[in-house]
This record gives structure tokens, sequence and C-alpha cells, in this order.
């Protein structure tokens, strides 16, 4: 409770510097303008529209948690339930507040005793559902205050998470005792939580994240960067960053010598996708290619020439590239851990999903399908450059391909049909 009132009493303080600066920032300048108004008409759409329905908030921190949602919305049955979508990211807001998936869109307000009173006071939802991390202390004592039924979906903890430590372990325990259901994906995760909350029943569901990759696989009509594909292996390099800069480029320099030659004689392909898009990102990442004899082209120049190289510098399109590609080397996972675990490697249930050779560096441990892949012997930890190389080999080997396709095709079937479980605790 301590670090609760020490929360309380320093949440205030930041309210006017995030005033100060949304006069700088575009994103923080449309939540300053849009929370308020969005949440009053989402209140309308509930006075005019409810019909006797139970209202759920299902809250959506970006782009990545609304993914997860998707599958289950789907599954909501619309005549009985009002649904109300709350985000915390101006970019999702912005591009879902007209979704048919809800019924309203609003804004999710900062983490303050009056803003999430009236947060519930003037929504009065029945249901409060927040995916995976995005957490607000406030938010989930004031839905106990409001009697508001609370679920924790696709939570994840890892083992050796600050949450479990001393002292944040007490604080953490607090919050999450409040959630009247926790549904984590796996048994490992719900032993995490069992750590935290030791008299408390945590539920495995499975992760929604697959059913909806599967979903989109179905539905993928992204067409490849390059013109010329037949007869010809591609390698993406998946939401890399700085961290993964040293071993990528020092591969790629011993396995394809001569640059632009060796990756024709090779008949290989590569696709680089930064995790940011920015300039002096793609710039660098031009620069260091040019010094290995490689002349790369930017998805953005729509240039479909037979290049060897293709940097994307758009967001967005990532997850269904995998679609043309054989080897996937996923970003982050030689990134330094953050207060709370939130760094590491990033997503790779999506080249999975496309049965792809798929590695990564070592830092997992807060990605359990990460873990879970390496352990069913079809996702390779690489801790050098030399062992990204062994990976670059594989694409050689057919009938090693053809069995690590079979092995994430039976890895997938038994990961799906998660929504329907999680729908129904919530519904």
């Amino acid at each position: 409770m301590l670090f609760y009132f020490i929360y309380v009493f320093v949440a205030p303080i930041l309210l006017p510097l995030l005033f100060f600066f949304s006069f700088f920032s575009k994103k923080l300048k449309i939540r300053r303008n849009l929370t308020w108004k969005s949440i009053g008409v989402a209140k309308q759409g509930i006075l005019k529209n409810r019909n006797g329905r139970k209202v759920i908030i299902f809250h959506a921190a970006s782009t990545g948690e609304f993914e997860q949602l998707v599958p289950i919305l789907k599954l909501v049955k619309r005549d009985q339930f009002y649904i109300i979508l709350s985000f915390f990211s101006p970019t999702v807001y912005l591009k879902m507040n007209q979704t048919s998936l809800a019924d309203g869109v609003c804004f999710h307000p900062y983490d303050l005793i009056i803003f999430s009173f009236l947060f519930f006071k003037k929504l009065n939802p029945n249901q409060y559902v927040v995916v995976r991390h995005d957490i607000w202390p406030t938010h989930i004592l004031m839905a106990k205050l409001f009697k508001v039924k609370t679920t924790l979906i696709n939570a994840n903890l890892y083992s050796e998470s600050l949450r479990l430590k001393s002292p944040f372990i007490l604080f953490n325990r607090w919050v999450f005792k409040n959630f009247n259901q926790i549904l984590t994906p796996s048994y490992r995760i719900a032993k995490n939580f069992n750590k935290l909350l030791p008299h408390s029943e945590i539920i495995v569901t499975g992760d929604s994240r697959f059913d909806q990759m599967l979903f989109r696989k179905k539905n993928n009509k992204q067409p490849s960067i390059f013109s010329d594909t037949n007869g010809v292996k591609t390698i993406i390099f998946g939401s890399i960053n700085e961290s993964d800069y040293d071993i990528i480029f020092q591969a790629l320099k011993q396995f394809f010598p001569k640059g632009d030659a060796s990756l024709k004689e090779k008949k290989i392909k590569l696709i680089v996708v930064p995790h940011e898009v920015d300039h002096k990102t793609i710039d660098e990442i031009v620069c260091m290619l040019k010094g290995l004899n490689m002349e790369p082209t930017l998805h953005s120049q729509n240039k479909k020439s037979k290049v060897n190289v293709a940097i994307v510098d758009s967001i967005g399109i990532l997850a269904d590239l995998y679609k043309h590609c054989d080897l996937a080397y996923i970003g982050g996972g030689f990134g330094k851990d953050k207060i709370f675990g939130q760094s590491g490697v990033h997503s790779v249930i999506e080249p999975c999903a496309y049965e792809l050779i798929t590695c990564y560096g070592p830092n997992i441990k807060i990605l359990d399908e990460a873990i879970e892949m390496v352990e069913e012997g079809i996702g390779f930890v690489i801790q050098n450059s030399s062992e990204m190389i062994s990976c670059f080999t594989m694409l050689g080997n057919e009938i090693k391909a053809l069995q690590l396709k079979q092995k994430m095709k039976d890895y997938l079937s038994l990961k799906l049909g998660s929504s329907v479980k999680i729908s129904n605790y919530i519904t």
C-alpha cells in the first residue's frame, strides 16, 4: 500500500508536465483534446443504443494489444453486450475509432483518482477487460469500488520480472489481487503468477494472438517486394534495432563476401525491417549495407526491380511480409532489460505461422512462445554471427526445412482456439 500512496501522490505532479509537452507533441495534443470528448461520445452512445445490454470496456494500449482482442471481439454476442474499446495510444485510436468491432471507442484517461472515478461513473460498465500489460492500478481499484468485474487476458509475467522481487512484489501483489480473473497463455506463466498470488486461481486459456495471426495469414494479400522470386530464397530481418546490428552485419559479411554478387550466386534475397523507421535509422542501415557491397532499395520507392536487398521504411506490413520469406531473424533478442522486463525479442508468432526457419537472440525470457519454440526445436537461439550463419545454411537443406514446417504445423494446431476459451470467461 505504501508504494500505491507514493504512486497516487506522484501521478498528479506529472499531469502539468504532460499538459506542457502536449504543445510540442502531436500525440499528446491529440490525447489532451480528445480524451474526455471521446468518453462523452461513448457515454451518449450507451444512453441511446444500449437497449438493456451489459457494457464491457475492452482496454488495449496500442495496435499490438488491439490485434490480440480482434478474435475475441468477433465472438462477443452483440445482442447481449455493448462493447466499448478504450485505447491509450492516439495512433490506434485514430485508426480504429470507427471500427465495426465495437459500439463505441474512446481514449483511456490517465491514472489519476478523479479521472478513473469519472471514467467508470460516466460509462457505468459491467466489465473492464485489460489486455496483457497495460494495467493502471487506480483504475483497477476504482473498478472494484464500482463493483465492475475485472479481467486480465493474455497476461504475461516472466520468472525474473521485477514484479516478483522485493520491494515491488508487495505493490504488484496488491494490484493484481484486485482483478477478478487473470487468464494466461501458458502453465509456465500461470506458475509465475502463482508466486505473486499464491492463494488465487490463475486460469490458463492460451494466447489469442495465435488465432488472430492465422486469420491474418488466410487473408494476407501483401505482394512480394521483389519482382523476380522464382528459385530464390528470402531472408528477412524483422523488427531489428541497434543491439542486433553487429551480429547481423558480421554474418552477412562472412556469408556473402562479395555482397550483391554473392547474393546472386546463392540465389538469396534480403529484406531488412527496422523496429524504428526514422531517417537516421534508415540511413545508417543503408550505409552499412553499402559497406558490404550491397545496393539496397527502399520499400517506399515502390521499385519492383531486380534488386537483392530491400529495406522496409514503413510500418504495419512486417507480419504480412513473412508470407514471401524462407528464414526470419527476429530482432530485440540482444536488448537489455528495462525495469519491468518489457525488453527482449520481438514477436515470433508471425514467422512461426508461416513456418519459416526462425532464429533470434538469447534474451527470450519475457516471451513464452519464444521459449516454447526453442523447447520444441522450431526456434533457434543464436549467440554470435557464426550461429546466425549456421541458420543461413539451413536454407540449402530441403529435408530439414520440411521437417521444421511439419513440427511448426503441429505446434500451431495446439495453440488455436484460445479466443473461444477467453470469450467464455468474459461473456
